[in-house]
């Protein structure tokens, strides 16, 4: 019962979807008579402005309101093609808090079983102080962890603001120490980027997390890690986790950063016309209804 609602959810919301993006593009083709380049910008926000008001009318997607229904939405509406107007749009949605974010590490326990994840990985502790600069503010004294601000001095240290940001951490990494290493974890996919990562106010959500964060969380190996992953989309409490008591207990160091439901999605939107091509990327929140770090690419 629940995946046939979840289907007519998505079969709704796409439909919807298509016809508002469709008559936006068909609008702005009939309006805009200009440069090529130009008009594939007005296109580029006429389907970002259409999809933001099918997310805060739709009253489909109201009803996400807990993880199992969030997750049966994801799972059927991760991928949307669409086709208006010689405009080809890829819609990608999905969690906005399947990551970890490296402001949680900010207790002995956290850090210790950062630390313990890293040597699995074959990764040495000086990550660690890499990213302990880029998210420990400005030192008057200079009393850095690492050299990494030494060519980089106006490279911004309040906290890991965006996946560039960590490529520049991940890149002075593995010039330094002359090793690849760091393919072994992929920050940029396991680690979430933008102001929301504060550690005071960052869940992740076990619903979605990807298995190497599952790794890390709880030092466990791949496989099991991969089947914690494979089983989500329903847990509601550490019960439906079925972990061993050594699983629970690392689990517990991370009690502030974990939940159930979060209700944040990551969308990004691919439009692509002749030779042009813009990648809008963007956090929507279900309950407030408004989106946030926005970035646009073109």
């Amino acid at each position: 019962m629940k995946n046939a609602i979840a289907l007519m959810i998505t079969l709704f919301f796409v439909m919807a979807l298509s016809i508002s993006i469709g008559l936006g593009l068909k609008y702005v083709k009939e309006g805009a008579q200009s440069v090529n380049q130009e008009q594939f910008l007005i296109q580029t926000r006429s389907v970002l402005a259409d999809f933001l008001t099918m997310l805060r009318k739709t009253p489909q997607i109201t009803s996400i309101n807990s993880a199992d229904t969030l997750s049966l939405f994801l799972s059927e509406a991760s991928l949307i093609p669409l086709s208006s107007n010689g405009v080809n749009v890829i819609i990608k949605i999905s969690s906005a808090r399947d990551k970890i974010s490296p402001e949680i590490f900010n207790t002995k326990e956290k850090r210790d079983a950062f630390l313990a994840f890293l040597s699995a990985k074959g990764v040495n502790a000086d990550y660690l102080n890499i990213l302990d600069d880029m998210m420990g503010g400005i030192k008057e004294d200079g009393s850095y962890k690492s050299d990494i601000f030494t060519n980089r001095p106006n490279l911004f240290r309040n906290y890991i603001a965006s996946k560039k940001q960590l490529e520049v951490a991940d890149k002075f990494y593995t010039e330094t120490f002359h090793e690849q290493s760091l393919k072994n974890i992929m920050p940029t996919e396991v680690f979430y980027t933008s102001a929301e990562s504060n550690a005071t106010n960052y869940k992740m959500d076990l619903n979605h997390i990807k298995p190497i964060a599952w790794e890390m969380i709880l030092g466990c190996d791949k496989q099991r890690a991969e089947t914690l992953s494979a089983n989500a989309g329903y847990y509601a409490n550490t019960n439906d986790l079925g972990l061993s008591a050594d699983e629970n207990l690392s689990l517990m160091r991370f009690h502030q950063n974990i939940s159930y439901y979060e209700p944040f999605i990551a969308v990004e939107i691919i439009i692509m016309k002749d030779n042009e091509k813009a990648l809008i990327s963007f956090e929507y929140n279900l309950e407030s209804k408004k989106g946030s770090n926005f970035v646009l690419e073109v």
